[in-house]
């Protein structure tokens, strides 16, 4: 008989097993030692924290622990750091009742509970507006409060105060009508400047789209206050790819660019994928000056992990000037597939390094969706990459000139929409052009 000798099985290579195998190891086990071990395992299994099999969810019991707090100081410390329940005091965990929400608007304008829709006859029709809609705003909004409305000559911080980290995600989806009914502080066409501050970057947000709307909604009613509380001076661009052809993902980003550059001189372009929301206020949306910033670096759908080293696509930030050096995305990938790598081979051809966040920061949740109807996967792509090299001078954004038509821009109340119509055919044709004046840099 061999003595102290655990016998290997399939039970021993749970948590628990392995804990007892260790103590067994070292001969230091204690009686008592053992029963609060089992009382602690056996408290976690039965209770609604399921440590072993999804610890997202502890995330989100965090997330609604950090709403309910009385006060900011405390939101801030449930938020920064990664409590269990039991260690967060009781007198911290109100009901949503008992919520203070007296600062939640810095406008002394009041949420308007009944708003009314446009009826066929020219009449109106009165409606209310979903209750956990305003709940919604109100919580992520109680994140977004600025210091002061006195405008100041000095510049933002490099940091903004306000940054709590993990912030809760909206997932529910509200009609856009009914989030134009709300206050997000922005003007039209999804503009915002800090009041309190002057910004160091004005940034464009440019969103290739087709049919997305829920994903659109959830987006805009999650961005608007991530981006408020980091003191960033932005407008969101909404570039609709109109039915007609295969979609065209890298080209609406061009279209995007190009059309806001006209508008103002941006000096940071971040590319933002419709269905990523961002859950971690600290990752900046920021552009480096002479880097590429891949901002969605570890996603839910692929358990927060990097799919693999070069991948460079959801949420990308880049300074205007090193876009323009790269000469912008390919035109001619139609379909699913291969222009985020071609791009990262643009900047790499170019010197422009990829800078990410650390994983606890660039962290993203996706929404769920199947496949869309004219973005199959497309062929070529594998072709189209290997002859990068030869087509980055003379296909991208000195060969987007003439190669779309634009239906129309409408100035939203939370975004600015650019329909346009793409023709495979002439895209595929399309010669290079020298740059229009607006997007050459400043003598």
């Amino acid at each position: 008989m061999v003595s102290g000798r655990i016998v290997r099985n399939k039970r021993h290579y749970s948590l628990f097993g392995k804990l007892c195998r260790s103590c067994f190891r070292i001969n230091q086990i204690k009686p008592l030692f053992l029963v609060l071990l089992v009382i602690f395992f056996l408290s976690v299994y039965l209770s609604d924290l399921p440590l072993r099999k999804e610890p997202r969810k502890i995330f989100s019991m965090l997330n609604r622990s950090a709403l309910l707090a009385s006060n900011y100081s405390t939101r801030l410390k449930i938020a920064e750091h990664f409590l269990f329940p039991w260690q967060i005091k009781n007198e911290n965990k109100i009901s949503l009742e008992e919520y203070n929400d007296t600062d939640y608007f810095s406008s002394p304008t009041p949420v308007p509970l009944m708003v009314t829709t446009p009826l066929g006859n020219g009449t109106v029709q009165p409606y209310e507006l979903p209750q956990s809609l305003l709940e919604s705003h109100k919580l992520l909004y109680n994140y977004s409060q600025p210091s002061h409305n006195v405008k100041s000559k000095q510049p933002c911080p490099l940091v903004p105060h306000r940054l709590v980290g993990k912030v809760p995600v909206v997932k529910e989806y509200y009609p856009i009508d009914q989030l134009n009914s709300l206050d997000f502080r922005v003007k039209a066409g999804g503009t915002y400047t800090p009041p309190n501050c002057e910004p160091l970057q004005k940034i464009a947000i440019v969103i290739p789209f087709r049919q997305r709307e829920m994903h659109l909604s959830i987006l805009l009613l999650n961005l608007h206050p991530y981006l408020q509380r980091q003191e960033s001076s932005y407008t969101i661009f909404v570039v609709n790819q109109i039915q007609g052809s295969k979609f065209n993902r890298a080209m609406l980003m061009n279209i995007g660019f190009m059309e806001a550059m006209k508008r103002d001189r941006y000096t940071c372009v971040i590319f933002h994928d419709v269905d990523l929301i961002p859950f971690n206020d600290k990752s900046l949306y920021r552009c480096p000056k002479y880097s590429t910033r891949h901002l969605s670096v570890y996603i839910d759908k692929f358990d927060y992990r990097l799919p693999y080293k070069e991948i460079l696509g959801g949420v990308v930030a880049i300074s205007s000037h090193l876009f323009i050096k790269a000469n912008g995305y390919s035109n001619q990938f139609f379909g699913w597939g291969g222009e985020d790598d071609d791009f990262q081979r643009r900047c790499e051809s170019k010197g422009v390094n990829i800078v990410r966040y650390p994983k606890h920061v660039g962290q993203y949740m996706m929404i769920k969706h199947g496949g869309d109807s004219g973005n199959e996967a497309n062929p070529q792509r594998f072709d189209l990459l290997k002859r990068f090299a030869e087509r980055q001078g003379v296909d991208g954004l000195n060969s987007l000139t003439n190669a779309y038509t634009l239906k129309s821009l409408l100035t939203l109340p939370l975004y600015t929409r650019i329909n346009v119509l793409l023709d495979q055919t002439v895209v595929m044709i399309a010669e290079p052009k020298p740059l229009p004046p607006y997007l050459r840099p400043p003598k």
